[in-house]
């Protein structure tokens, strides 16, 4: 759905209990937002239905499936020329390779930003030379590694 849901109070309250617990109860998130349970199930069930909630998935620190390097790769594509789909062809790469988690789009003159996630630095080294930059539109590539997590929210302000 497009359109923008119209989110009262009672909703974001909903929304923010879930984003800290996913598998509360209904009978749990209902005293919580001071509704019964059913009432809790629409609202929660229009929500999933509008896109408000995506989904729900398990939090898995990566170090213990033994990746324990993270880095962010800065990545530059080659000029563009017409017709080439360089752009296109790179994201529908990106999909497909499991060792980059997340993958946006920047501003800046460097077009993409990946996290990549791998078990050490041999690991890293052969995502590097076997698969990011023998892809065609790749024409350059800064990495920054990750020392210390800071801060890690996945809940968005509500």
């Amino acid at each position: 759905m497009d359109s923008e849901l119209t989110l009262d109070a009672v909703d974001r309250r909903i929304l923010a209990a879930l984003q800290l617990q996913g598998r509360i109860t209904y009978d749990e998130l209902a005293a919580q937002v001071q509704l019964s349970a059913s009432a809790v199930l629409r609202r929660v069930r229009r929500l999933e239905e509008s896109g408000v909630i995506a989904g729900y998935a398990a939090i898995v620190p990566p170090g213990k499936l033994g990746l324990g390097l993270s880095a962010y790769v800065e990545v530059q594509l080659q000029l563009p020329q017409p017709g080439d789909g360089l752009a296109g062809q790179f994201r529908t790469a990106v999909q497909e390779w499991p060792e980059v988690t997340e993958c946006v789009c920047l501003s800046t003159g460097m077009h993409y930003l990946l996290r990549v996630v791998v078990a050490d630095m041999a690991h890293y080294g052969r995502f590097m030379v076997d698969t990011l930059l023998l892809h065609p539109g790749v024409r350059d590539c800064k990495t920054s590694f990750v020392l210390a997590q800071v801060k890690q929210q996945r809940a968005v302000p509500i």
